[in-house]
């Protein structure tokens, strides 16, 4: 068996990292960038909105393309797009030149991850420990969009907010780093089918076996997103500050992805369909838990927050290359669907808990989606998906 290309598998988490640090350094300086071209908060979250589902919903259809080229162009201009066109959204003159700096620099997000993913597994060469990289391949991602708005806001803080045009630097060197070190990709495991891009989804998506796994990881997104928007209005509620809220919320995205890394191992402990239902399970309690000590003991109330960051994210490796060993032939299109697709469908619970909030209070809003958590933990797991991972046991442990 060939061993992983550990250069390769290096520059691409690299681009990982950087491509989601870029997508969140603008999250604390929005209402800078409202305050100075004079525009509402309500116009500036369309964009924002408008950018986040573009980029989302297209990375399937950017994962078939890239399934079938032997270049890697989405891989080196994805990152090179982000790291300029997301710092150049500072210097913006007009809404019409924020709007579109901003969806560039989106799009060059969506074209990155399905190929990159993609060739995670491609580089690895169907070692068994696939998923031990991928985890540390995603957990580096969500590291990276944890840290952002912290170097962001501090660099525009002490510098002002131009300074972040030096952001694009350390992009641009990583896009050139990747490019020599990730090998050309090999004719083998380009897709020769000839369906297009409809056929290929409606046939993914009529298998029982990947809804389950779509389902899965849009209710994960869905989880992750709520409770890092909507905690941090908690927290400020309760007295926290600031830079107390900030730091709170770095380390639950931090945690998640710590928690992304080391999955690999807690599966080959209890399996992967355990994997997703303890992830799951746990939300629940430990949410109650920490609305209950929020009042009483708030430090550690903030404490169980982060740690149940861990279990939001623990099951994204694990169902990731699951339906990638399942679409062989469309990795890029599953990749899409599984990381993009999904996180923009989990981005839908956004509207309706926002109305939730608004009239019954934030804390009903962490309560509904530990629930729905719960729910897909219980009836998440089909007798189809449950051979799967048994499978994928016997297979490793063989």
């Amino acid at each position: 068996m060939q061993n992983v290309d550990k250069k390769a598998f290096i520059g691409l988490s690299s681009g990982h990292f950087m491509v989601d640090w870029y997508a969140s350094i603008l999250v604390p300086l929005y209402p800078l960038i409202t305050a100075k071209l004079g525009i509402s908060l309500s116009f500036i979250s369309a964009i924002i909105a408008f950018g986040h589902m573009l980029s989302s919903m297209l990375q399937p259809l950017f994962g078939y393309i890239s399934d079938k080229l032997r270049h890697r162009t989405f891989m080196f201009w994805g990152l090179i797009m982000s790291s300029i066109f997301i710092p150049l959204t500072v210097v913006s003159s007009s809404a019409g030149i924020l709007t579109l700096f901003l969806v560039l620099g989106m799009c060059g997000n969506a074209f990155y991850h399905p190929q990159v993913t993609c060739l995670v597994n491609t580089f690895s060469y169907n070692n068994p420990k696939l998923a031990k990289y991928m985890g540390i391949f995603l957990g580096l991602g969500t590291i990276g969009y944890a840290i952002g708005p912290f170097c962001s806001s501090s660099a525009a803080s002490l510098f002002g907010a131009h300074s972040l045009l030096a952001f694009s630097v350390p992009g641009i060197l990583t896009a050139i780093l990747i490019y020599f070190v990730v090998p050309k990709i090999p004719i083998g495991s380009v897709c020769t089918r000839k369906e297009n891009f409809v056929s290929i989804m409606k046939e993914i998506l009529g298998s029982k076996v990947i809804l389950g796994l779509v389902l899965i990881a849009v209710v994960k997104s869905g989880v992750s997103i709520s409770f890092g928007t909507y905690m941090p209005f908690l927290l400020e509620h309760h007295g926290f500050n600031l830079h107390q809220i900030g730091l709170i919320v770095t380390l639950f995205f931090t945690v998640s992805g710590v928690a992304t890394m080391i999955s690999p191992k807690i599966e080959e402990k209890i399996g992967g369909a355990n994997v997703i239902r303890l992830s799951f399970f746990s939300i629940l309690p430990l949410t109650l838990l920490t609305l209950f000590l929020l009042n009483i003991f708030p430090f550690l109330s903030a404490v169980l927050f982060i740690i149940t960051g861990f279990f939001i994210l623990l099951s994204v490796s694990v169902t990731l290359v699951s339906a990638q060993k399942l679409v062989s032939q469309n990795k890029g299109v599953i990749s899409g669907i599984m990381q993009g697709f999904s996180w923009g469908l989990g981005a839908l619970f956004l509207a309706p808990m926002g109305v939730i909030g608004q009239y019954f209070g934030v804390d009903k809003i962490l309560v509904i989606m530990s629930l729905i958590a719960f729910l897909t933990g219980l009836f998440g797991i089909s007798k189809e998906l449950n051979e799967i991972f048994e499978k994928e046991a016997d297979v490793n442990n063989s």
